[in-house]
């Protein structure tokens, strides 16, 4: 077979897909050496270097130019080729494919259309015009949960057929060092972190909220620590967190190697989200043998009942009360992190692969 891959996500994100994306096709070909792959993405990029690529540029200054990719160049491409599967890594496409061209789209979460408020505009719009007609003609959905399935079926009609693939974790990286050795000085132990990207979805505030009442009346030795690029809508609380830089640290981006420090050297992890369509942080955090605490949104109960403290996406008294039994408690502490990394380890970006391709022969 010929497989075709659009990656804009790769090019254009720094977190999320981005990282779904990369390792979802670093697997897919170490794995898969008898069909042919053409990755198409926007623009120069080392990750693709060794891979069978086609950059189409999108350029920005032109209004409209990136429909105009979609819609025009991707299907003069798809002519030419006539590839046996267009594969979207990113909710919206493929469009405009061969008649006998299977359409498999990968549909991450619908955030943006149960949670309209908490995203971009502009993406809101896209996903509204466009996500109707994505699942109405897509031969393969692929979803990291059943939460998401049923969000989908829910939702929309499709005939396609719709396979739940939970994401994998890279191996942990035990030999991290320190935060205040990979250009984090600020921050110190004991900290609770928290790892994503900082947007309202996230429900920060409420972290926020806990960890402050916490600090004031049981005199936590724990500074807060939120990892992660700045998303949208978050002025406000950047605003409130200038009075607390002592005790809540905002890192910004992180690097891999960032990454993996603050996790081995973390106390908890706290994961406070609304919604997810799976949450792939909270696993990472178990894989280096690290408590966690986790809302119930979405997928997430779904994914972590059994592994984590959970608390309701609202309810910041039992937030504030798992984040005490986790400080107090050590028997819970050693049953959590002990249940946790055996469950980690069930789940790796080859599984997901072998999944995909599994998928990918059942559309024939």
């Amino acid at each position: 077979m010929h497989i075709v891959i659009l990656a804009d996500a790769i090019d254009n994100q720094n977190a999320g897909i981005h990282f779904y994306a990369k390792n979802l096709i670093e697997a897919i070909l170490k794995l898969d050496k008898k069909n042919k792959y053409t990755i198409i993405h926007q623009k120069e990029n080392p990750f693709f270097n060794d891979k069978n690529h086609i950059i189409v540029p999108r350029i920005k200054a032109i209004r409209g130019h990136d429909t105009y990719r979609r819609f025009i160049k991707f299907p003069r491409i798809f002519k030419k080729m006539k590839p046996d599967i267009v594969l979207e890594m990113s909710h919206i496409g493929p469009f405009r494919t061969p008649k006998n061209t299977k359409k498999v789209t990968i549909i991450h979460d619908l955030t943006p259309i149960l949670f309209p408020k908490l995203h971009r505009i502009n993406s809101v719009i896209v996903h509204k015009l466009a996500m109707k007609s994505v699942i109405k003609n897509a031969s393969l959905l692929l979803t990291p949960s059943q939460n998401t399935k049923h969000d989908i079926l829910r939702l929309y009609r499709t005939n396609a057929k719709i396979e739940v693939t939970h994401e994998g974790i890279p191996t942990p990286n035990f030999e991290a060092p320190e935060p205040k050795n990979t250009n984090l000085p600020q921050v110190t132990t004991p900290y609770i972190l928290y790892l994503g990207t900082i947007e309202p979805r996230k429900n920060l505030d409420l972290l926020v909220d806990a960890f402050l009442e916490l600090k004031e009346s049981h005199l936590l030795p724990h500074s807060l620590v939120l990892a992660g690029g700045l998303g949208w809508k978050i002025k406000p609380l950047l605003n409130r967190l200038k009075n607390h830089q002592k005790d809540i640290i905002l890192t910004g981006y992180i690097s891999e190697e960032q990454k993996a420090s603050l996790y081995k050297h973390a106390d908890m992890f706290v994961y406070p989200s609304l919604y997810e369509g799976f949450g792939l942080p909270p696993l990472e955090a178990m894989s280096y043998y690290i408590p966690v605490i986790c809302s119930t949104g979405g997928s997430l109960k779904e994914i972590f009942e059994k592994y984590a403290l959970m608390f309701e996406p609202r309810d910041k008294e039992t937030l504030k009360k798992n984040i005490l039994t986790l400080i107090n408690n050590s028997q819970k502490r050693t049953e959590l992190t002990t249940k946790g990394l055996i469950y980690s380890k069930t789940f790796s970006w080859e599984q997901t692969a072998r999944k995909v391709l599994e998928s990918f022969e059942k559309l024939f």
